[in-house]
């Protein structure tokens, strides 16, 4: 983990974050990055390819043009569906779009000799403000070999990277990283790298108690931690609020145990 300040834009100096990740691992070490366009720029892919690493990135316009280069392709493929989507596409009474995909190589301004494929993936969009028909595209600078892999795999591969949108939003809304406490930013960074001492320690019980479908903070906290009550102010007063089903487990408890009645009122909810 790196904290930067608020103002960083995506991507900036990520190659160093790059390097530190895979400085265990020698050249010929399986490794793979996948990312977004903010990380489709000559210092990123040089990294990657001075590393060794199998490398899926958004293709971005303002640095490779790729929209302006869809012209040379000339034969697209469709897309196929695994028998579950068609289905599940049945089950549900809906429509698979039309999907294509092609490749052309795209030619870096920054390196006369280097040549890397770009898998772009058109969708049929049936109705749009336009007209009707119209295509949409998406694009993915790679150095995967496409006589290894075909273009639909790149794509899929590269599709993968949305679970680690699910770590970022968990680390912003599950350890509340969207809100840091302190002024300073190596303060800040301390914190944080506590609520990733946090965050490993939640994952390793979430992957034991269930490995097939490991849970999120939230999940965990519903299921191993219950917070019966919590205090509320109103009317110039502290509260406790709990819940009803607490509230008759208590009841249920000093019952058993013969204890004396409540002398305060409760408030349950």
């Amino acid at each position: 983990m790196e904290l930067r300040p608020g103002n960083t834009k995506s991507g900036v100096k990520a190659s160093e974050q790059i390097r530190r990740a895979l400085a265990s691992y020698k050249f010929k070490d399986e490794k793979y990055l996948s990312g977004d366009s903010a990380y489709c720029y000559q210092e990123v892919i040089s990294t990657c390819l001075a590393l060794g690493v199998r490398m899926t990135l958004t293709a971005n316009q303002a640095t490779t043009g790729w929209e302006d280069q869809i012209s040379e392709i000339a034969d697209w493929t469709s897309w196929k569906y695994s028998p579950q989507e068609k289905q599940h596409a049945t089950d549900n009474d809906y429509n698979l779009p039309d999907v294509e995909v092609g490749y052309f190589y795209w030619r870096p301004n920054w390196n006369d000799v280097l040549r890397l494929p770009v898998v772009v993936k058109r969708t049929k969009v049936e109705q749009t403000t336009l007209e009707w028909g119209e295509w949409k595209y998406y694009g993915v600078v790679t150095n995967l070999s496409l006589f290894e892999w075909t273009m639909q795999e790149v794509i899929e591969h590269h599709n993968k990277r949305g679970n680690a949108e699910n770590f970022i939003r968990e680390e912003k809304y599950g350890y509340d990283l969207k809100h840091f406490p302190c002024l300073e930013l190596k303060a800040n960074q301390a914190f944080g790298e506590l609520a990733m001492v946090a965050h490993n320690i939640l994952r390793w019980i979430a992957i034991h108690e269930n490995p097939a479908r490991p849970r999120f903070a939230k999940g965990i906290r519903h299921k191993f931690i219950y917070i019966p009550g919590k205090i509320v102010s109103h009317a110039r007063m502290l509260v406790l609020r709990i819940s009803q089903r607490a509230y008759e487990e208590v009841n249920q408890l000093r019952m058993a145990l013969q204890l004396k009645p409540y002398s305060a009122v409760i408030n349950t909810g």
